[in-house]
């Protein structure tokens, strides 16, 4: 096996384990959300989220200074990149309390195009003809998942997992407005303290906090900043290791990993809820990952 190949396989491999634990910490969510807020829960995610982030500083060959005060350009979009994030964890978490949980993780899917749109105004990326239909397609599709049949009552909790993919969506573009030799990991670090700030701001606002109930409520917690931030380093690990395009395809094992552990852990099979709407919005980013597998071997042709 050639050495691409095999790096090919481990990105893909440690992709779906990123992926694999940011599903097991919407379970534990889902499993201890009516006992507590969901900002307060975003707020221990983001708290104990962050040590994944203070390991992989540290053990980084790329880092050669291994300080937590490194200086950045454009640091107050860090800063706001902590808000989104703190806005899209808000919104999912939510949605897991009333919601089944592959809906909730369904609807997220279409935050590959918010960021398509997103990437407009922003980034001044042209979107051609067949991005505008991907887009289209996706939004149609999560409107199939969210529109009720017609005996019954729109759930405006249906829009929150959309709300989510605005959050996700502002995040991944606001990060490719940093200069390239600012590492990932670094802006993701002051992202996180930013976040940290913001909820912590909210629950005091808001008066929403429940002291822990128990230890094993606390090891629950302890487990949702551990899935979360190392779901972000496996995510962010293979994105280094190949083309980001290579992995496109992979984002759709969400649909499996949700519609798994939402059978095993709570009994759930939204199959009606899903279908067909969810085919629309695998075919958007099927279209995506198509036109820019097409862009990215244009690109080399005119290289060679």
């Amino acid at each position: 096996m050639l050495q691409g190949q095999k790096n090919f396989i481990f990105a893909v491999l440690t992709f779906l384990l990123g992926v694999l634990f940011l599903q097991l910490m919407g379970v534990v969510v889902k499993f201890i959300g009516s006992t507590y807020p969901a900002l307060q829960l975003t707020f221990f995610r983001n708290l104990f989220g962050i040590f994944p982030i203070i390991i992989f500083i540290y053990i980084s060959k790329n880092l050669k200074n291994k300080s937590l005060l490194v200086k950045i350009p454009m640091l107050w979009v860090a800063i706001l990149r902590g808000f989104f994030m703190t806005f899209a964890q808000f919104c999912f978490f939510t949605s897991l309390l009333y919601l089944q949980f592959a809906t909730a993780n369904s609807l997220t899917l279409v935050t590959p195009f918010m960021v398509a749109l997103f990437s407009i105004p922003i980034l001044k990326i042209y979107v051609g003809a067949w991005k505008w239909i991907a887009i289209i397609t996706g939004f149609s599709g999560a409107y199939m998942i969210i529109s009720p049949p017609s005996d019954e009552v729109f759930s405006i909790y249906s829009l929150l997992p959309l709300g989510a993919s605005f959050g996700y969506g502002m995040n991944l573009v606001l990060v490719r407005t940093f200069p390239q030799n600012v590492p990932t990991v670094i802006i993701q670090w002051y992202s996180q303290l930013s976040s940290i700030f913001f909820t912590l701001i909210l629950v005091i606002l808001t008066f929403e906090y429940v002291n822990i109930q128990s230890f094993n409520d606390l090891i629950m917690i302890i487990f949702i900043g551990f899935f979360g931030g190392a779901g972000v380093f496996l995510m962010m690990s293979s994105y280094r290791m190949t083309d980001h395009i290579n992995l496109g395809p992979f984002h759709y094992f969400t649909i499996i990993f949700s519609f798994f552990l939402g059978w095993i852990f709570f009994n759930e099979s939204p199959f009606d809820e899903l279908f067909p709407g969810i085919f629309f919005i695998v075919s958007a980013g099927i279209i995506i990952f198509w036109r820019e597998k097409i862009k990215s071997y244009n690109k080399e042709w005119n290289k060679n």
